[in-house]
């Protein structure tokens, strides 16, 4: 059987969304999208964050974007803010009980991290860091 990287990658990142999201409670559940957006909202706390930034930060289309802030509203982990200089332009901003539920993905991406780093060399890490950097520059040129 002939190996197909791209796929092996996809079909890795989707093992990884299952065991981390595994138990969630349905309606409070993350995917890896919504993880990113939460993680640079937190990081991004006192500054207005508009949906182009999480764009530019994920490099997802405005589609995708949408579709996971629609899904944090409705589980309430976050809220858009219509700008009081622009009736187009909303703030995303995150709710009080976004930190439970940000909280609980973390740990379970840093215990999953953790067992990486247990049965694997600091080599091998780095030799994953390398392919993978070339991946993300070869995706980067055929997208110009």
């Amino acid at each position: 059987m002939e190996r197909n990287v791209a796929k092996d990658i996809r079909d890795l990142e989707y093992r990884i969304r299952r065991y981390v999201s595994n138990d969630f409670d349905p309606n409070i559940m993350f995917n890896i999208t919504q993880f990113r957006i939460v993680n640079y909202l937190l990081r991004h706390a006192d500054e207005d964050v508009c949906q182009k930034d999480l764009e530019k930060e994920t490099n997802l289309k405005k589609a995708s974007i949408t579709g996971s802030l629609d899904s944090l509203v409705e589980k309430g982990v976050v809220v858009r803010i219509q700008s009081t200089e622009d009736r187009r332009k909303n703030y995303i901003k995150l709710t009080e009980s976004s930190d439970k539920f940000y909280k609980e993905f973390e740990e379970r991406i840093l215990k999953l991290n953790n067992l990486i780093e247990e049965r694997n060399s600091k080599e091998d890490i780095d030799t994953f860091y390398r392919v993978m950097n070339s991946i993300d520059e070869i995706i980067g040129e055929q997208s110009k």
